[in-house]
């Protein structure tokens, strides 16, 4: 009976301990369930730029590869492959050597992620399924500006036929007075021409007439100096690209930085067009637009670069892309970006606005300049705010006098390190330039002709 009483006894702490244990594990499961919105984000920040989850572009497709190592290799090496692949490749693992030589012998770039942080990317693309494309977000061939009907046309036709219609009324109310004229006796008076009857009826009105004369006059001075002003202005300048190339897809769904595709704007005067080169780096692979439109698109870089889709290699033939100037400077103006990128440390946002939500490139206006960070989420608000139209010398000059540098910490052997060394021995300006909390372009000669003028 006893031992009968301890095999049941046994029988219900194992039963529990089974159970206990069970639970411990789904729990722990749960707990360590990837996360699959931290993994969308680690994904967009680490390996967009050469990986889809359902398809190769300048990597192979992410979606499987945690079965295909452990089929070939080991879950370690996976972990391993991520964090530094070169190391992997020199263990002489007979997968990762094969991968290597699969990609042309181009290493994956070393990720600092953890084991965990590598769950939820995978668990992201095991998950992701691709957006349903849709023809309404493209347009058919290049963007450009959309050209309305102008009204202007209407009124002049409606003004030309009112002069015909008061031209007609007064010729024939002449003619019903010389008539009247006749049946009464009347002698006709001497018969003038136009420019005398014109003439004769001004010096009977000459009243009203000096006073039009002089309010039109005034009318036209003012619309000819207004116009005048607007001379050099070319806010919402969006000329028509030879490829619709989007800024809201490339900068903006993807994340692509602006610097990787006008990579000279830190060493150059100009930001640069990017190279077909620069393209080819992601469409090797990306072959497919969002909509046929864009494939269409996409196309059109293959033929500027010589590239067979179907041999995937390049056939010698090249068609250059002939991209229209956006921002243009009088002759006279010197502009240097790497000057305003690194020594001024000037947001591309402050100029060029929100281009995360721009397809071609357009010259932004004063108002949605203003607006970044106030109705866009995605930025932080300018610093500067503007009045004086874009790309004219106010909106130069207004940019100067707000921008404030932090010469005090401004690197050993810089151009504003040495001017706050000069400064450190004329105490008396460098308290006057800090009266406002700040030391400004302007004040450090920004505002001087010849810094901006040749």
């Amino acid at each position: 009976m006893k031992i009968k009483s301890l095999f049941i006894s046994n029988k219900i702490k194992h039963l529990a301990l089974v159970a206990i244990a069970v639970f411990t594990s789904s729990y722990n499961l749960h707990a360590q369930e990837p996360d699959l919105a931290l993994g969308e984000k680690l994904f967009k920040q680490n390996c967009a730029s050469c990986h889809f989850p359902d398809k190769d572009m300048t990597g192979p497709a992410l979606k499987g590869a945690r079965q295909r190592w452990i089929d070939n290799s080991s879950e370690e090496n996976l972990y391993a492959w991520v964090k530094n692949s070169g190391n992997v490749i020199a263990s002489g693992d007979a997968y990762a050597n094969q991968l290597y030589a699969t990609w042309n012998k181009t290493a994956m770039t070393a990720q600092n992620l953890t084991n965990d942080q590598i769950d939820a990317v995978l668990a992201y693309v095991e998950a992701y399924t691709p957006p349903v494309p849709t023809a309404a977000a493209a347009t058919t061939g290049p963007v450009g500006p959309v050209e309305t009907e102008s009204s202007s046309l209407y009124w002049w036709l409606l003004a030309g036929l009112l002069v015909v219609v008061i031209g007609v009324v007064g010729g024939v109310k002449g003619n019903l007075a010389a008539l009247s004229r006749d049946q009464d006796g009347v002698a006709q008076p001497e018969q003038l021409t136009i420019g005398q009857s014109a003439r004769a009826w001004a010096w009977r009105n000459r009243g009203w007439f000096g006073v039009t004369v002089f309010v039109t006059v005034i009318l036209l001075l003012a619309s000819g100096m207004v116009k005048w002003l607007e001379l050099g202005v070319y806010e919402n300048y969006k000329p028509v690209q030879p490829i619709a190339y989007s800024h809201q897809i490339h900068a903006g769904d993807l994340g692509i930085d602006c610097k990787y595709c006008h990579n000279a704007v830190t060493k150059s005067k100009y930001a640069t067009i990017p190279t077909v080169n620069v393209c080819m780096n992601c469409h090797k692979t990306v072959a497919e637009g969002r909509t046929p439109e864009g494939t269409l698109e996409i196309a059109k870089i293959y033929a500027a670069a010589g590239w067979d889709v179907d041999t995937k290699s390049y056939t010698g033939k090249t068609e250059p892309i002939q991209w229209v100037k956006v921002h243009n400077l009088p002759d006279h103006v010197y502009f240097n970006h790497s000057q305003h990128v690194v020594a001024g440390g000037v947001d591309c946002k402050q100029c060029h606005g929100n281009m995360k939500k721009q397809t071609v490139a357009k010259v932004m206006s004063t108002e949605e300049l203003n607006n970044v960070g106030v109705t866009d989420e995605d930025y932080p608000e300018n610093t500067v705010k503007f009045t004086k139209p874009t790309l004219t010398m106010g909106w130069c000059i207004e940019c100067h006098r707000a921008s404030g540098i932090d010469i005090a910490n401004a690197p050993e052997g810089s151009y504003y390190n040495m001017i706050h060394e000069r400064l450190l021995k004329d105490r008396k300006t460098y308290q006057k330039y800090l009266e406002d909390d700040k030391v400004t372009v302007g004040e450090l000669g920004g505002l001087e002709c010849a810094k901006c003028h040749y």
